[in-house]
């Protein structure tokens, strides 16, 4: 069945040309120590502004040739902030994905699987949850934490994880549910329990690797709305915290860029293009991926 769905993603277009952009931000965010020309935190007097290398009608802020993408406010090179920018995009959308996954999957096949009165206490516990406007609980949560140890802890990008992950693992723990309430009826579970096999057994052996498919497919659909999340909150101020620390491996994200860049947008539209160019084309790449994967992960398509 993966040898089969494999293909089917492979004659996918714009699926593979999703998967090779995401393969390209992953690999610049990995080696962004390498790639970066610039430190992305030093700031250099008198070269503030400076437009793309490009743009030369301005005879007042002629570009450096030292910077191909120009510089913000601080005279720090836009180019290398983008590089490091598209690092924390990445590891907001899969630290929190791992956290949605652990929590939805396991609440999803406990509930499933046990069903009578713990189903319906979990269920009321996800509808609860997932009843919360979820980018409200999540701006408020982050401002009521924001100046308290846990949330300055990595930026602040420790409680924009917990913050995510409390609310999005709901839609998660339904999925799980409702694939587990279909195969647990199956032949070969019944088969299983009649063997005497072990319930956490069942559970991991024989359920969980029947649903992956549909796990796979949330898992590529969600990782964009994390993306966009991070950057919203950043955006409105509430999100991870600016750098100045050299050595700090998170120095900026696309989020603040973007703030940064509306705020100078009458100085040079490049300033807010640029960070809105790559957070548009990572979503749009994970969404391609996802609805390739979909298809291909789909048994009921035979093409």
């Amino acid at each position: 069945m993966w040898a089969d769905a494999l293909r089917r993603l492979s004659r996918n277009r714009a699926a593979m040309l999703g998967l090779l952009v995401v393969l390209f931000y992953v690999l610049l965010a990995i080696f962004a120590p390498l790639i970066a020309r610039k430190n992305p935190v030093e700031q250099t007097s008198g070269n503030s502004l400076r437009p793309p290398v490009w743009v030369t009608d301005n005879p007042k802020r002629m570009p450096n040739p030292e910077n191909l993408f120009g510089t913000d406010t601080n005279g720090r090179d836009i180019l290398s902030r983008l590089i490091y920018g598209v690092r924390v995009s990445l590891i907001v959308g899969l630290v929190p994905q791992l956290i949605i996954v652990t929590v939805g999957i396991t609440i999803g096949l406990i509930s499933g699987f046990a069903g009578g009165w713990l189903d319906n206490l979990l269920m009321r516990i996800t509808e609860i949850v997932a009843a919360f406007p979820d980018l409200l609980f999540i701006i408020t949560l982050t401002v009521a934490f924001r100046e308290t140890t846990f949330g300055k802890a990595f930026n602040g990008l420790l409680l924009i994880f917990t913050a995510l992950a409390a609310v999005g693992w709901t839609g998660m723990a339904r999925l799980v549910r409702g694939q587990v309430l279909s195969l647990k009826e199956k032949e070969f579970i019944e088969a299983a329990r009649a063997l005497g096999i072990p319930i956490p057994t069942i559970l991991f052996r024989h359920i969980l690797p029947n649903t992956m498919a549909p796990i796979i497919v949330a898992i590529s659909f969600s990782i964009p709305g994390l993306i966009l999340a991070e950057a919203i909150l950043t955006f409105l101020g509430v999100g991870m915290r600016p750098s100045v620390d050299p050595t700090n491996g998170l120095p900026t994200s696309l989020g603040q860029m973007m703030s940064d860049g509306f705020s100078n947008l009458s100085s040079g539209p490049w300033m807010l293009l640029f960070p809105v160019v790559m957070i548009s084309t990572l979503v749009l790449s994970f969404t391609f991926l996802g609805d390739g994967l979909r298809d291909a992960l789909d048994p009921r398509d035979s093409g």
